[in-house]
């Protein structure tokens, strides 16, 4: 597809200019001895070759693509070294686009961190930042993103970029709700579609994906039925035209809150969907949060080798990855699954390990999930202190996160233990509390707002 030059540039570009995408071209050509028309082959013709190689026109992304892999080199050796050229820098922007399409979130930010090390037009700059902090909350690195959203909301607000803004308002919301802030997401959320409305614009995927944002809130915030009808409301927006994450992340949405409902065959139906999606793609770490949430849903049937089998598939593929937010938490469900099972020495060996795992990962819920079932695990084993002392960590760093539900969660399996002790005035005192708190989070109203930071 030829590209025409933009305003101001010359179109007579020496093919022999330092670091030029026409003479990378030409010279890996010449360095395999073939031909424009042997290059080119069906896909596009040898004087439109000719043409990119004299600097007259811009390969599209997917015919440099096509150009890379009949020159036997990696994409990236042609995105080198831009220079000032802007269509060089659109390039990288649109291959590093399409890396988070298919979740190769890693790469998508090593070619921002290099575009992002140069002096670049600040509209190519801004995107490359929203990008770059979009390939960190892919990676679960909300904290490294959070800086790099900021200085791009910034130039967007000054230079009133509307599309653009939003977009950034969404991804801040993300880094917010990854930090388990929901109020201040809820704020990141509500503003984008703000502007959305208000600057007239018809992005259906966009403004499904902020939706599909809106309605994790309710999930969060203990509304299972205003989150669905907000899912579905997502999906009716841009169901024909929305990316495979963004579908997928939405069919996790659904199956967790059909779950909380108690919809069972129903939260299964939409879980296996978003696993078959993110699979598709490649994201190691979507599938493992899938993994995780549909073993849970099979622990609480009583489904326990189904639930095994998850576990412990996701944990082995991010021990390939490295992951250290996720994978305490499959841990722990091989635990509790072995725990199901009455093996309670192999449940013990599994929360040791999940135990290690948890000190490295900053997600409280990692922590409350750890000591919930290693509190469980002792008492098995007829620890009763050490088993008092899990139960009341994971009561401790429960409080830190905004769930209700969490609480009760962990006040409830400590409230057996102390029954099965015969502590019976501790084990009412503490089923009354995880009541209370289950009561709490059935009780609270559809604002978002009334979330805490």
């Amino acid at each position: 597809m030829l590209t025409k030059g933009r305003p101001g540039r010359s179109s007579t570009a020496s093919p022999g200019a330092p670091g030029s995408l026409g003479q990378r071209i030409r010279s890996a050509r010449q360095e395999l001895g073939l031909t424009l028309a042997a290059v080119a082959g069906k896909d596009f013709t040898r004087a439109f070759l000719n043409q990119v190689e004299l600097g007259r026109a811009q390969p599209s992304t997917q015919t440099l693509r096509i150009i890379a892999q009949r020159l036997q080199r990696p994409i990236d050796y042609f995105l080198e070294e831009p220079g000032d050229s802007v269509a060089a820098l659109e390039l990288a922007l649109a291959e590093a686009e399409m890396s988070l399409l298919h979740g190769e979130a890693a790469r998508a930010e090593s070619l921002m961190t290099r575009i992002l090390a140069r002096s670049i037009p600040l509209e190519l700059r801004t995107r490359a930042q929203l990008t770059l902090g979009t390939a960190y909350v892919r990676q679960g690195e909300p904290k490294k993103a959070m800086p790099v959203l900021e200085e791009a909301i910034a130039a967007a607000e000054r230079s009133n970029w509307p599309q653009l803004l939003v977009e950034l308002y969404d991804r801040m919301g993300s880094v917010h709700y990854l930090l388990r802030r929901a109020h201040t997401a809820g704020q990141w959320f509500e503003q984008a579609f703000e502007r959305y409305e208000s600057a007239g614009l018809t992005d259906p995927i966009l403004k499904a994906r902020i939706l599909g944002h809106r309605a994790n809130l309710h999930y969060v915030a203990g509304q299972p039925v205003e989150a669905i009808a907000a899912y579905e409301s997502a999906i009716a927006a841009a169901e024909e035209v929305l990316d495979m994450p963004a579908l997928a992340g939405i069919y996790e949405g659904l199956a967790l809150s059909f779950q909380q409902t108690g919809q069972y065959a129903r939260a299964l139906s939409y879980a296996q969907r978003g696993l078959r999606i993110f699979e598709t793609l490649r994201d190691v770490r979507m599938a493992g949060a899938l993994r995780l949430n549909m073993g849970e849903m099979l622990l609480q049937q009583g489904r326990v080798a189904d639930a095994e089998r998850l576990f412990t598939e996701g944990a082995e593929r991010l021990r390939r990855i490295d992951d250290r937010e996720l994978l305490p938490l499959l841990v722990v469900g091989m635990a509790e699954s072995a725990l199901e099972r009455d093996d309670p020495e192999r449940a013990s060996d599994l929360i040791e390990q999940a135990l290690d795992l948890a000190t490295r990962s900053s997600d409280p819920i990692a922590g409350v999930a750890v000591h919930r079932v290693a509190g469980r695990v002792a008492h098995a084993r007829g620890r009763h202190e050490t088993a008092h002392r899990h139960f009341e960590r994971a009561l401790d760093v429960a409080l830190t996160v905004d769930s209700p539900d969490l609480r009760a969660r962990v006040t409830y399996d400590y409230a057996r233990a102390l029954e099965a002790e015969g502590d019976a005035a501790q084990a009412a005192l503490r089923f009354r509390q995880a009541y209370e708190a289950g009561r709490g989070q059935r009780t609270r109203s559809g604002s978002v707002s009334q979330l805490e930071a």
